[in-house]
Parts: structure tokens; C-alpha cells; sequence
């Protein structure tokens, strides 16, 4: 037998002690409980009594942000009363209602300081319809911190769903059973020009966008760009790499040579690039020039009926061109002028029809050798060179049909980027490392993942810039954007040249 557990009546009798002893009053524990009545009860006391000459700052946990400063006096704008307090005036009534609340239900639920903070900012929703549980407005945006800029929601608040796989797996679950159109799949995008930009918007992933990660430098996915191999579908021909270091590249005008800079411009407020045109950016070495003994005479772009209208009216023209380029008053003069550059550009073809079949279908009809001298601009190239130019149906003559360039202005419009911050990197080939050996105008040359963790990474000089509102936010888009496409068959064509006819 256990020496030092004893017998069982021994036992027994030690327990029997210890219970009398718990039970018995002393003086000690008397004072003890009375103090903490006395504590309690003075403590609401000195609350209900002295709440209207007691400081704010004994109840106010610090001063407002900013934005929020002129509500500085106003708190109940915020912290709305309790719902049965509405019912008559203040007293010790509501008093020992609020108390009584309070031990029976805890504390009150944070939906009134959210029904609160959309009374203001109505535009914004909460998360995506496949969130499981809403934060409230005041778990990530902390008020009552100082009276500077409210500080920004840290990473630590989006990893609290992000980083629990119960809460993703919960999330994708949840996702599947919704219909597609409750997703904004085309969140509302800022334009500084007041021009809607086109949009790429890719189909929603079957899981949605619910892998479990840290952090962006931790496991945050690849971009689905990357992640899916998007190919770019618009049908214009370009060539980075013979643009950007192909041999008999001219140099520009400006004697510089051509670089990413000279088409790529950023728009006034730097903050995105201005969309690629044919005027600012090709015409400088593609200028349509269609007689090489008139360098002037150029054919309009960006229509195929301006272009045949002009082909058929080119004596019109050449008169024209004589009065704007020549500053030739005299009529007849002018006509004979005219009638004689028609003869010399139509002895080049058997007869006008010719001519307008060259200047549709032929990828290069005025290339003769000694025009493709690199020191001399560009000559018109055709069409065909640059767009794909099909023959319309039904029809004998040539009547030509260009396919209209897409051109993608938002390539992430989820995530927040803009240029002007990034005007220290040394050259626009650190993230678009791609583009220099891009041939294909399908190639998609955004920045990777990767390239982006370079400096928005452990030992990268942008480390600190690595939160998760650094390029997104928590709150779903606007419903108000475009149309969400949600067929997750559709094409990356189809999606894009739909995108383009919502946009128009």
C-alpha cells in the first residue's frame, strides 16, 4: 500500500477536511468578496453618475483620423444607441437596461458601426459573395489611432481568412454553389482621361481565387496570367524584337534610337500608359506614303472605305495635294499636275483594280530595293502588312475587310499598379523582360510574379511595399462596371472582342 496516500478512511477523512475548509467563511474571504461588490458597483456608479462632466478623453480611446476628424464631437454618428434606449429619455432605466444587456447578450454586435460607416461610404460592398464570414468595417480600418491618415489594413488582416485552409476550403465550397453573375468579375477601373478603358477579364477559376498563402512573398500564386498561359488574340502583326534591336531599324526623327519609351508614353497623371496609337507612335516610319515621288501624298488610315473612296477619287486628290503641299493657285496647272502623277502611280499596274487589290491584300507592293535602304523612313507597306485584310463575300471587286485591333489597356484590373512610382527603375525591360525576344503579338509581356517579388521582396528595395493593399483591396467592385462574361468556355478572342463592343 501507498505509504504517503495512507488508507481509504485516511483518505477520506483528508478530503472531508478540505471540503469543510472550502466551505467554511473566514474574515479574508469575506473582505475579499465585499471588496469586489464595492468595486463593481462604485465603478458603475462613477459611470452613471459622472458621464456628463467626466472628460471625453476617459471614455474616448484617442483622437480621430483626418478624414474622420470633423466627427471629432459627434460620436454617436458612429456608435449608434441601443435600439430599446430609443424609447425614453436617458435615466437609471436605460441604465439597468444597457447593464442588463450586456450581462445577458455581451457586447453588441459591430453591424450598427458598419450600418454607420455606409451611411457615408455607400459604394462600397463587403467581400465577394463566397466570403464566409464578413469582418466588420472596423477590424481592418482602425479608428481612434491618431489624427493623421487612417492606418491601412496590414497583411495580418487579410491572412486571418487567406492563411486558414478550414476558411479557404469553406470559401470554394460556398463559391461553387453560386451562380456565376453573383462574382464582379470586371471591377470598376480608374481612367485619368475620361476615355473607358478596355478591360481584360478572364474567367473566374473553378476554385476561385482561394489558395491558401501568407503572404505575397510566401506562397502568394502566380499571376493567372501567367498561371494559365494567356495568349494575347489580337490580330494586328507586331514584332517587339526587330523594334527593339532588329537590324535596319531606322533611328527616330529625333536621331534617338527606338526604344520601349517611344510608344509606351504615360498618360498627364502617370499613373497608367496611354493606349498605342497609329498617329503617335507608327506613322513616324509607317507613314502610308503611297508615291515615293510625292513623299506627302499619303493615304488615310483606320478605315477601308476612306481608303478605296480615296483610291477612286485620285485625280481629286492629287489636286488637292497640289494646292495644300505644292501652294499650286493655278487650275490648270493643278489638273495637268494632277493627271500626270495618276498616269506614272498607275503605270506600276495593269489597271486600277490592281492598284486597289495591292494596296489591301499585298503585304509590301512599293518595296522596291533601293527603297529599303535603312536610312530612309519606312515606304507603305500595305494593309496586309500590319492587319489581317480578308476579301468580303459575295463580292468580285476587291472589297476589302480589316479586322479591328484590340487594344488592352487594363491587363490586371484587380490589382493596383501605378508607373509614376515606379519611375526609379532603370529600364522597362526589368519587368517586362520578355518583350525583347517577343516576336508574336500573342505573347502577353506583363511582369511575372517573380519579377515583382525582385523588389517587392525579402532584401528587395520595395520590401516594405509587400502588403496586401499594396495592389488590392478587400472590397468587392462595383456592380456598376461591366458586364461580367460568365461562360468559363468562352475563348480569350471572344472574351476580348466582347469586352470591346460592351466598351464602345
Amino acid at each position: 500500500m501507498d505509504e504517503q496516500r495512507g488508507t481509504q478512511k485516511q483518505i477520506a477523512k483528508r478530503y472531508k477536511d478540505r471540503v469543510d475548509y472550502r466551505n467554511a467563511g473566514s474574515p479574508w474571504r469575506r473582505t475579499r468578496f465585499w471588496s469586489s461588490f464595492i468595486a463593481i458597483l462604485g465603478g458603475s456608479a462613477a459611470i452613471y453618475f459622472g458621464r456628463d462632466r467626466t472628460p471625453s478623453e476617459f471614455f474616448n480611446t484617442g483622437p480621430l483620423s483626418r478624414h474622420h476628424s470633423r466627427l471629432e464631437k459627434g460620436c454617436v454618428s458612429c456608435h449608434q444607441p441601443e435600439s430599446f434606449s430609443e424609447d425614453g429619455p436617458p435615466g437609471p432605466p436605460r441604465f439597468f437596461q444597457v447593464t442588463v444587456d450586456r450581462f445577458r447578450n455581451g457586447a453588441p454586435s459591430f453591424a450598427r458601426i458598419d450600418q454607420a460607416c455606409q451611411v457615408c461610404h455607400k459604394q462600397h460592398g463587403f467581400h465577394e459573395p463566397n466570403v464566409v464570414e464578413n469582418h466588420s468595417c472596423s477590424a481592418c480600418h482602425k479608428e481612434h489611432q491618431g489624427p493623421g491618415p487612417m492606418p491601412p489594413s496590414t497583411t495580418l488582416d487579410c491572412a486571418a481568412c487567406h492563411n486558414d485552409r478550414a476558411i479557404m476550403q469553406a470559401s470554394t465550397a460556398l463559391g461553387k454553389q453560386l451562380p456565376p453573375t453573383q462574382f464582379r468579375l470586371n471591377p470598376k477601373v480608374v481612367s485619368t482621361t475620361g476615355a473607358r478603358p478596355v478591360v481584360l477579364q478572364l474567367p473566374r477559376p473553378a476554385d476561385g481565387y482561394t489558395q491558401t498563402f501568407a503572404s505575397f512573398r510566401d506562397g502568394h500564386p502566380a499571376f493567372q496570367l501567367q498561371r494559365e498561359n494567356v495568349r494575347e488574340a489580337d490580330l494586328l502583326r507586331f514584332n517587339h524584337q526587330r523594334h527593339l534591336a532588329g537590324p535596319g531599324i531606322p533611328p527616330t526623327r529625333a536621331g534617338a534610337k527606338l526604344d520601349c519609351n517611344y510608344c509606351h508614353q504615360p498618360e498627364p497623371s502617370g499613373r497608367y500608359m496611354q493606349r498605342v496609337s497609329f498617329e503617335a507612335s507608327c506613322q513616324e516610319c509607317h507613314s502610308l506614303q503611297l508615291d515615293v515621288k510625292n513623299p506627302d501624298f499619303q493615304l488615310p488610315h483606320g478605315d477601308a472605305q476612306l481608303v478605296r473612296t480615296f483610291l477612286r477619287t485620285l485625280p481629286a486628290q492629287y489636286a488637292e495635294f497640289a494646292r495644300r503641299k505644292r501652294g499650286m493657285t493655278n487650275e490648270s496647272g493643278i489638273n495637268e499636275f494632277a493627271v500626270q502623277q495618276v498616269r506614272q502611280l498607275l503605270a506600276q499596274f495593269s489597271s486600277a483594280e490592281e492598284l486597289e487589290r495591292a494596296v489591301f491584300f499585298t503585304k509590301s507592293p512599293y518595296r522596291a530595293a533601293a527603297q529599303s535602304d535603312p536610312a530612309a523612313r519606312a515606304k507603305y507597306s500595305g494593309c496586309a502588312y500590319c492587319h489581317e485584310v480578308k476579301q468580303a463575300a459575295g463580292v468580285s471587286y476587291p472589297t476589302a475587310e480589316i479586322a479591328k485591333p484590340v487594344i488592352i489597356d487594363r491587363w490586371m484590373p484587380h490589382a493596383h499598379f501605378n508607373h509614376a512610382k515606379h519611375a526609379t527603375v532603370s529600364s522597362c525591360r526589368d519587368c517586362h523582360a520578355s518583350a525583347e525576344a517577343s516576336q508574336l503579338t500573342s505573347d502577353v509581356l506583363m511582369p511575372t510574379k517573380e519579377s515583382c517579388a525582385t523588389c517587392h521582396g525579402p532584401g528587395g528595395k520595395a520590401e516594405k511595399a509587400s502588403d496586401c493593399v499594396t495592389c488590392h483591396t478587400y472590397h468587392a467592385p462595383d456592380f456598376r462596371a461591366i458586364p461580367p462574361v460568365t461562360a468559363s468556355t468562352i475563348s480569350v478572342k471572344q472574351m476580348l472582342l466582347g469586352t470591346t463592343q460592351q466598351l464602345r
